[in-house]
């Protein structure tokens, strides 16, 4: 099912992405360096980049700066996708990708890093740990925006949305889950639930490992 985003009428500005229908910012440049983290994250074992969400491309120019192989992008908008393709015209070793991650990641390849930021994307992202496990290998890095300001992740309980509970089980263990903290001024607009949720000025970038097992879900 494709989320909000696929239909969203977004306008890029200089230092956000504003969502027409409801004024919101999709994204601002204050989260620069959240997405160094995730970058830096996600490309620690080089090879081959999957990013789910451009944005404002703040993630994907970052990502650049690393020693990858290719870096496929998938993105739903129409608007932020032209985005991409404009963006993508210097960068032989980028791969747009029009569409829905749930549906439309390439099956070219196993990924050695994959990065996860994909707004109103309410419905598909409580799946996210397990659909992907088939475009893995082991030693696959995970990494993905976290909603909570805490070293907490948002599949802690994702249980409640699937059937098959043990599918899952290994996803909710915090062993498997580490966070890189990140210290930043976090604007008041930005403390909604949606967004980002609770108190302080550390944002906790979670990353996970992935293993054999996790191979078999």
């Amino acid at each position: 099912m494709k989320g909000y985003a696929y239909a969203a009428n977004y306008t890029i500005k200089e230092d956000c992405i504003i969502d027409e229908a409801t004024g919101w910012d999709v994204m601002s440049t204050w989260e620069t360096p959240i997405m160094q983290k995730h970058a830096d994250i996600v490309c620690a074992n080089g090879g081959h980049i999957l990013e789910f969400g451009f944005g404002m491309g703040i993630s994907a120019g970052l990502i650049q700066e690393h020693d990858i192989e290719s870096h496929t992008i998938i993105e739903i908008n129409d608007n932020i996708y032209n985005a991409l393709v404009e963006w993508a015209k210097d960068k032989p070793n980028v791969i747009p990708v029009k569409g829905d991650w749930y549906d439309d990641i390439p099956t070219d390849k196993k990924y050695d890093g994959i990065f996860y930021d994909g707004f109103g994307d309410m419905i598909n992202k409580r799946y996210f740990p397990t659909r992907i496990m088939q475009h893995c290998k082991e030693g696959t890095i995970l990494t993905w925006y976290n909603n909570f300001l805490q070293e907490e992740s948002q599949y802690d309980g994702v249980q409640k949305y699937i059937k098959k509970v043990h599918e899952i089980q290994q996803f909710e263990r915090k062993s498997r889950i580490n966070f890189e903290s990140v210290n930043l001024t976090i604007p008041e607009k930005a403390r909604v639930d949606w967004y980002l949720k609770g108190e302080g000025n550390t944002y906790y970038a979670p990353k996970l490992i992935v293993d054999n097992n996790d191979l078999t879900l």
